[in-house]
């Protein structure tokens, strides 16, 4: 039974390295950066691999193409066709890379019980430095993982909706609200806007897009410290120390 135990637990681990493979493979191959325009091509917008824009950009003849009102509108008309663009180009990628037929092929490899015939291999561990962990027993171990599960529920739900931050140009004549991976919405002063070349547009929006960007990465690393002091490299280097040496599950 101990052995057959073992057993499994590498195939489990061999299986999720596979997946994880698969997946990282899969991002890389991803077409990044679409490009959209409003109806009447006022307005780019090329996205960055984050999901918000690279750039976005005024045409030289704005304001024959299209009305300083609704400039705005414009922006988010141009990202939300952006958008599409990338939505098609990673849907036939995902088509062409033929992904379903090789995650197929991997749920049934771990579909097949472990055997002593064909052990499972055993995976390569991140290689970290794990010469100074302390050891403890399973359960103490595993008590405090559950607790650090607690904490991030706790996180989630104080944070069940992803910040929104607003970026602002100088003289605030362009606002830009957006939340991680996406631009929820984009508002133009019209009065001054009516005034505007497409370059002094252009440098209102590359303004509110890196204010914005400011604000969204400090947002995250606020985030970032209260994982932090969940000592989650701790607990991972326990972890992988145990699992280099799989028969402390069971002594």
């Amino acid at each position: 039974m101990d052995e057959e135990f073992i057993r499994g637990l590498q195939q489990f681990q061999q299986h999720a390295l596979n997946l994880q493979n698969m997946m990282t493979d899969m991002q890389n191959r991803m077409p990044q950066g679409g490009e959209g325009t409003d109806a009447q091509g006022a307005v780019t917008v090329r996205l960055a691999a984050d999901g918000l824009p690279e750039f976005i950009r005024a045409a030289s003849d704005w304001q024959r193409r299209q009305d300083p009102e609704v400039v705005g509108a414009a922006v988010s008309e141009a990202y939300g066709a952006a958008m599409s663009q990338q939505m098609t180009a990673w849907a036939q990628a995902f088509e062409d890379g033929n992904w379903q037929a090789k995650a197929d092929q991997l749920d049934s490899q771990a579909a097949q019980p472990a055997t002593s015939a064909a052990p499972a291999m055993q995976p390569e561990i991140p290689e970290r430095d794990l010469r100074y962990v302390i050891s403890r027993p399973l359960d103490e171990l595993a008590e405090d993982v559950l607790s650090a599960f607690d904490v991030v529920d706790r996180m989630g739900e104080t944070a069940s909706e992803p910040a929104e931050v607003e970026g602002t140009s100088a003289g605030r004549h362009v606002t830009l609200v957006v939340t991680k991976g996406a631009l929820r919405s984009c508002e133009v002063d019209r009065q001054w806007a009516a005034g505007q070349s497409y370059i002094g547009m252009n440098q209102a929006f590359e303004e509110a897009l890196a204010d914005a960007r400011d604000k969204l990465s400090s947002t995250e690393a606020a985030g970032g410290d209260g994982i932090a002091g969940l000592q989650v490299d701790s607990l991972l280097d326990e972890a992988l120390a145990m699992l280099r040496n799989p028969q402390r599950f069971i002594d």
